[in-house]
């Protein structure tokens, strides 16, 4: 088993271009991202793919790898596909360029659990909701998961049902998903869906071509930049998670990798 990372990455982002070298505690939020799944110990290799020449010229200043994609890819795991075609692996870890506080500890409870049930073709990280605000906020990709742990259906908005008050059921998505070489590359030969193209959300293409993909539980998921609002967010996390400090400290010695 070869475990790799790819980290998609982007300017045209439409709810904020230019996020990915928004520049947070001396780094672009790219770089957070590439330097804390190196510091995880997870990966045999972690890359940026992009299109973006500003991107690549970036993080290669840094002393990371970087591989070019095409600019057309409708979806994160698209882009991901085609990096995979030039590496050497078995599996694959998407960990999307916003994750800016994803933790490496996070990283390698992903990697177990596919270590585990290594005939499990797709997981996606996910963690509860801590507040009832989430369940209405188009940021968050919200999960719909059964007894099982399989994702059953994901969305931006969840209106919960009256006789419903726990809301067990719904989960937050955390932007790390793992897959299997061979179900990447079935999955990019699937036709586009029509929930994923109005939600603009890979999961939806697989749920909708009635493939199986699980969840792994995190303890707790921290904000993401997807929009401006969302940097005063992360700064308060930086600011005051102790984990999240101790991480940072940890960043300044990871480069390479």
């Amino acid at each position: 088993m070869r475990v790799v990372a790819v980290i998609p990455a982007r300017m045209g982002s439409s709810r904020f271009p230019g996020k990915s070298l928004l520049v947070v505690r001396g780094l672009p939020m790219v770089e957070h991202v590439r330097r804390r799944a190196v510091l995880s110990g997870a990966f045999s290799e972690v890359v940026v793919a992009t299109c973006d020449r500003e991107i690549a010229d970036a993080v290669e200043g840094y002393g990371g790898r970087v591989l070019m994609t095409s600019a057309s890819h409708p979806g994160a795991l698209d882009r991901v596909a085609e990096a995979m075609r030039q590496l050497d692996c078995t599996h694959v870890v998407n960990v999307q360029g916003d994750e800016i506080l994803v933790l490496p500890s996070d990283l390698r409870r992903v990697v177990e659990a596919v270590q585990r049930e290594p005939a499990v073709e797709a997981w996606n990280a996910a963690a509860k909701l801590e507040h009832s605000d989430e369940l209405g906020d188009p940021s968050i990709v919200k999960l719909l998961v059964s007894r099982t742990g399989r994702v059953l259906f994901c969305t931006r908005r969840y209106e919960r049902a009256p006789d419903d008050p726990s809301g067990e059921a719904v989960y937050k998505s955390i932007g790390i998903m793992a897959l299997t070489r061979a179900f990447l590359e079935r999955f990019v030969r699937l036709p586009r869906t029509p929930l994923e193209r109005s939600g603009g959300m890979d999961q939806l293409r697989i749920v909708e071509h009635d493939l199986t993909l699980r969840t792994v539980l995190l303890a707790r998921g921290y904000p993401t930049i997807n929009e401006p609002r969302e940097v005063a967010l992360v700064e308060a996390s930086l600011a005051t998670d102790h984990e999240q400090q101790a991480v940072l400290e940890q960043l300044a010695d990871t480069a390479n990798g």
